[in-house]
Parts: structure tokens; sequence; C-alpha cells
């Protein structure tokens, strides 16, 4: 089911915004996000996939 055709897109993002995912992985997160806005239970094993990914890209916060 493919929940994030009814999410609103935005159509001017900001510039600052850095390029961190591919395609696929951009809509892995709209489906593990519209799943969990929905209250449906979001894939674990893509949610993990995609947090993993996430951090090894993203810098600390520190």
């Amino acid at each position: 089911m493919d929940l994030s055709a009814d999410i609103p897109t935005a159509t001017d993002p900001p510039s600052s915004l850095l390029p961190l995912l591919s395609l696929a992985e951009a809509h892995d997160v709209l489906d593990v996000l519209a799943a969990v806005a929905s209250g449906a239970v979001p894939d674990r094993e893509a949610a993990e996939r995609l947090l993993t990914n996430l951090a090894a890209r993203v810098p600390s916060r520190d």
C-alpha cells in the first residue's frame, strides 16, 4: 500500500538541504513515515536500514 500518495509535497525545498538519500531511500522514508502517521506499524527492517544509513551519513550533533 502506497500511503505516501496522499501526502502533499513541498514545491520549493530550502536550498540548504543536503542530498542524503537516493530516490529509493527517500521513497522508503516516506513509506515508513506514512505508516507511522496513519497509526500503522512501519516495516521494522526498512526503518532500521534507513536509520543505519542515515546515521552513517549525517554529521554528529556534537
